[in-house]
């Protein structure tokens, strides 16, 4: 259990909790043929980040500078740092929403707590990768815990679930949620990631069975939370006209089909989603754009905490601002963030891994490659449904 499992935590936020959700609820169990094969190619993505960060003996982006050059390297670290900062409002969100519904108090309280929490974690922490290694772990432990709990209050039906895994077309209003489901959990930037997290770990060339190992327990738990709370969903909300769109919806009608209680449980696994992806989600951003720049991208460094603090204070600003709510011209920024470095960061990764005189030994295989050159097709799809959404809201404001 080492880097793999930070990469599931920071991937398994809000958005792959609203996603799971969404399709038990709106689809039963007829997306989880989806699921898998989205957590298939991110296993697949997350592996090839590790073994490169095996053999590289300096940092991806320092390597892409040397050989691309430093202007590719800072467009990738800054799109990637723009991803970060487009979507940490939603884990500010979360966690207000959350932790409202254990312990009660204003929405607007939490986001501000949880921000100068995380900053004090990020400046006091000296020995941080064994700490966030330990701290993820923790908190995937009590996600496993708490939505597991919640079967016992939804059940399970064994025949739909096998079912469920046979791929078939797309019935109305699928495709979006399928989409939806495939983009929060296939998450290149946080697969990216992985190197980063290998070579703070100390893992070198003659770890690689570990490395591929870790990487691929990490992915499937990120799989098994994200099915758990599909299935919980598909059993208490399907077939009951249920429609939501955020997260505290989504408490409160559980807790009027299932209860008090699973409310409760549900929502301790919510906060330690939300908080897990609430600090890795800024150290992501702030290395990649650290080592985009040509700065220390290492984890304990000043300046990867220093930028992990503005997309920090950024992501807590504008939850507040908005009010407890995702505004269009957030999730505008959001949405167009991801235009460019999700396919960027997915080419590079597939590019550098896939090169014999970049990796030696440790290159991609055929199967490898085959499968990575599926998931980058799936990625420009959805890059480009995004660039439509972006054209279409752009209208709408100025119209």
């Amino acid at each position: 259990m080492g880097p793999g499992f930070i990469v599931a935590s920071v991937v398994l936020g809000p958005g792959s909790i609203i996603a799971a959700s969404r399709a038990g609820a709106e689809a039963g169990y007829r997306l989880l043929w989806v699921l898998t094969c989205s957590v298939i190619l991110m296993a697949v993505y997350t592996s090839m980040a590790g073994r490169l960060g095996c053999a590289l003996d300096t940092t991806p982006l320092d390597f892409v500078a040397r050989r691309m050059g430093r202007w590719l390297a800072f467009l990738a670290g800054l799109s990637g740092f723009l991803v970060v900062v487009g979507f940490q409002y939603t884990n500010n969100l979360a966690v207000a929403f959350a932790v409202s519904g254990i312990i009660g108090g204003p929405l607007w309280v939490w986001p501000l707590v949880f921000t100068a929490l995380s900053i004090v974690f990020l400046a006091c922490a000296r020995e941080l990768y064994r700490l966030l290694e330990r701290a993820m772990l923790l908190l995937v432990v009590v996600m496993i815990l708490s939505f597991v709990a919640n079967l016992f209050w939804s059940g399970i039906s064994v025949g739909r679930l096998f079912k469920g895994l046979v791929p078939r077309g797309f019935e109305k209003e699928e495709l979006i949620i399928a989409t939806a489901m495939l983009a929060t959990t296939f998450s290149v930037i946080g697969a990216f990631y992985q190197a980063y997290l290998v070579r703070a770990k100390g893992w070198k060339r003659e770890d690689i069975r570990t490395v591929v190992g870790d990487a691929w327990a990490g992915i499937f738990t990120l799989g098994l939370i994200s099915a758990v709370i599909l299935i919980g969903c598909a059993e208490s909300l399907f077939g009951t006209g249920t429609s939501f769109q955020h997260i505290g919806q989504l408490a409160e009608q559980l807790k009027g089909v299932l209860g008090g209680a699973s409310n409760f449980v549900f929502c301790c696994g919510l906060a330690a989603a939300a908080f897990s992806s609430f600090v890795v989600n800024a150290m992501v951003g702030a290395s990649l754009m650290a080592d985009g720049l040509g700065l220390d991208s290492r984890v304990n460094s000043g300046s990867t905490k220093a930028l992990a603090g503005v997309a920090l204070v950024i992501g807590c600003l504008v939850a507040v601002a908005s009010g407890g709510k995702a505004t269009t011209t957030s999730l505008l920024v959001a949405q167009a963030s991801t235009l460019l470095a999700v396919p960027l960061c997915a080419t590079l990764l597939l590019v550098l891994t896939s090169s014999r005189k970049v990796m030696g030994e440790l290159r991609n295989t055929v199967a490898t490659t085959l499968a990575g050159v599926v998931g980058l097709v799936m990625l420009l799809a959805l890059a480009w449904s995004r660039l439509l959404q972006v054209v279409n809201q752009l209208q709408g404001l100025f119209q």
